[in-house]
């Protein structure tokens, strides 16, 4: 199956999904996680494909 994981806002907010992420790999599935660039390595280090959400964490929460 193939799994697309959106989320937006602070490295806490994130986080949380790249395990998520990471047992769905595990379990043979592919997985993306779409969130900002800022985010890309954090993603990719966990073995995930990262895809980018436009703006950034700091606009959101200013907004």
């Amino acid at each position: 199956m193939r799994v697309l994981i959106i989320t937006a806002g602070s490295r806490g907010d994130v986080a949380p999904y790249t395990g998520l992420g990471r047992r769905l790999l595990d379990a043979g599935h592919q997985v993306a996680v779409a969130a900002h660039p800022s985010f890309a390595a954090l993603v990719g280090g966990c073995g995930l494909d990262h895809r980018s959400v436009p703006g950034g964490p700091q606009g959101l929460i200013r907004d």
